[in-house]
């Protein structure tokens, strides 16, 4: 095992992981995929195959490794964005933009490409990721129960359309509408659906 540097065992741990995910990701932008072998990626951040086992025994677990990386703190944000000051209407204006933002983000994409990618992903990593996935979607909970709570179903509902609004404003930004517009039309549309009342807007 590589010479511990950091305070703990846990942040050596820490560490290593996340240069893993990191010389992944290099490997996987410039080869692709399939063409890069956990040799490939231990060979590039300096560590034995037995080592790197250690960390990811596959590349599937890997792909989740990386895929929770990037979920925490994406979780702790969108809860703050909801728990935040301001009305209802601000606080979900600031929970779409987080969503948006990171969507959007370089990091989001080739995590997706590389997710579907792998074609072998257990079905222990699909539900991480799927469970996680649910933790994200359940800060936007509270804004639509409101006060007095909502039919579970229905909140339920109005969170999965939310989702999908946010994943189409995504695609428009891509296709080169100005995101200050996509950010005005997604607020108002998001607004609809979970019934409150516009917010202000800066």
């Amino acid at each position: 095992m590589p010479r511990i540097s950091a305070a703990t065992i846990a942040e050596h741990v820490a560490h290593q992981e996340a240069a893993v995910i990191d010389a992944a990701r290099r490997l996987f932008d410039a080869r692709g995929y399939q063409q890069v072998s956990l040799r490939d990626i231990a060979e590039e951040v300096g560590l034995s195959r037995t080592s790197l086992y250690r960390y990811f025994p596959t590349k599937a677990h890997l792909v989740q490794g990386w895929f929770e990386a990037a979920m925490v703190p994406l979780v702790d944000a969108s809860a703050a964005a909801v728990a935040g000051d301001g009305s209802a209407a601000d606080r979900l204006d600031r929970w779409l933009v987080v969503q948006l933002d990171f969507i959007l983000d370089d990091e989001h994409t080739a995590l997706v490409s590389a997710s579907l990618a792998s074609e072998d992903l257990p079905d222990e990593v699909r539900e991480h990721i799927g469970a996680r996935h649910r933790e994200l979607y359940a800060t936007l909970v509270p804004l639509l129960e409101g006060p007095a709570g909502a039919d579970r179903a229905l909140v339920r509902t109005r969170t999965l359309l939310i989702a999908g609004l946010v994943r189409s404003a995504a695609d428009l930004v891509r296709a080169g509408v100005a995101r200050d517009r996509v950010d005005a039309e997604l607020s108002r549309s998001a607004l609809a659906v979970a019934e409150l009342a516009p917010g202000r807007r800066g």
